[in-house]
Order: C-alpha cells, then structure tokens, then sequence
C-alpha cells in the first residue's frame, strides 16, 4: 500500500518597490498588464501557454517582452484583440539547448505553475500546486529571495488542489493523477521520450510494474472519459 497524495494549491501575492525594481528592470515595464489564461505546459526548457496582453504602448510587439534572442526561441500568433488594447496570444518559449540534467531536476522537484498567473498593477500573482513538500519547498524560497530584494508577499490561500466534477482528471485516483501528470511534465509523453518508464518509476518511488499499472489505469480512464459518446 502507498500513502494518498494529496496535491495542495497555493496562491501567493508579491508586490513592493523591490517588485518595481525588478519589473522597471525588465522588458516587462512595457506591459501595463499581463494574465496566463491557460497553461498548456510548463516543464524544463518549455513554456506553452494562451496569454492576454495589455501594452503601456500599443505599438509594443510581444517579441519585445519575450526576446527569442539568446539560448530561447519564441513562437506566438495572436488570437484576439479587442478595443481596450487587450491582445490575446498563443505563447511558446522553447530552449534552444537543453536543460542539463542537473538542472532539469532541480526543476522536476518544483511545484507546477498554475493559473492564476498574472502582473497587474504592480503586483503579481502566482499560483502553484504541488504536494506538501513541494509547496514549503517553494514558499521558504520565495521568502528568502523577497526578503533580500525587498519584495512584499503574502499567501492568498492554500488549500487541497480541486478539479472540477466535469473534468476527466477529477475521475482519477490522487496516484493516478500523480503518475500522469508528473509523466507528462518530465516528458515521458514527448516524442523521442525526454524519460524512461524505469526513471520515472524512481522518482516516484515505485517499481517500475506498479509505475506502469497506474499509468495505464489513469490513461484507460481518461480515454473512457473523453470516447464514451462513441
């Protein structure tokens, strides 16, 4: 028998002039306001997202906020835009060279990101879901490095991670979601396969048959979920 795993959710707010500093220091003083609607994946070396975008000046390209210039590669197409300035994106930052291994570890260990997301006012919001140890691992980060750049945060709320009823993730057992969601972060489901099945099953503290049956039961599921009409 394994221990449940609960996924907790918290959703933090960073301001102060330290805030300012960093973001007046950046491209992102061109961005009057900034929301990730939707997370289609964030794992080592690649974000893909749908992002709306407000511009202090509306002739600013998004190419200027996030420079494909260096060792990242942007990709984006614009999907809508309507009259307050408000442009909404499909957003894909790709490194052009892999994280080493070390630090696509260090990145694994990391909680998810998760929305919602956004810089507003001079403040920003963020949220991560992860299991317990993860999320202290991430907020005792979070304070240190506000503490020495003079940036304000405070815990918005920290709760058990809940899926809606209708999505089909809600039907999965916690291991089961557990095993699939970190299979897909670390790019098990990439192609050519970025992770074994052996390697995942360490990481998650299994044998490599038990890794395998929760994969293959969460996936059944889904499936069943999402092909019951036909």
């Amino acid at each position: 028998m394994y221990a449940k795993v609960t996924m907790r959710r918290v959703v933090i707010e960073l301001s102060g002039k330290g805030l300012d500093n960093v973001i007046m220091n950046s491209p992102f003083q061109k961005v009057e306001s900034l929301e990730m609607v939707h997370i289609l994946k964030w794992v080592p070396g690649e974000v893909a997202a749908i992002i709306r975008v407000k511009m202090k000046d509306p002739k600013t390209k998004i190419e200027e906020i996030f420079s494909s210039e260096g060792s990242a590669k942007l990709d984006s197409e614009i999907l809508e835009q309507d009259k307050n300035g408000i442009s909404t994106y499909f957003f894909k930052m790709t490194n052009k060279t892999p994280p080493d291994a070390k630090t696509a570890a260090a990145m694994s260990a990391m909680p998810f990101i998760g929305t919602p997301f956004e810089i507003r006012d001079g403040s920003a919001r963020v949220t991560f879901l992860g299991t317990a140890k993860q999320i202290k691992n991430q907020l005792r980060a979070i304070e240190k490095v506000a503490k020495g750049n003079g940036i304000h945060y405070k815990i918005i709320s920290l709760t058990d991670a809940r899926f809606p009823a209708d999505s089909p993730i809600s039907r999965l057992t916690d291991r089961q979601r557990k095993v699939l969601i970190t299979a897909y972060k670390l790019g098990y489901y990439d192609f050519p396969k970025k992770i074994s099945s052996e390697d995942l099953a360490k990481k998650l503290g299994l044998v490599k048959s038990t890794f395998v049956a929760h994969r293959r039961k969460a996936e059944r599921r889904l499936l069943d979920e999402m092909l019951s009409e036909f």
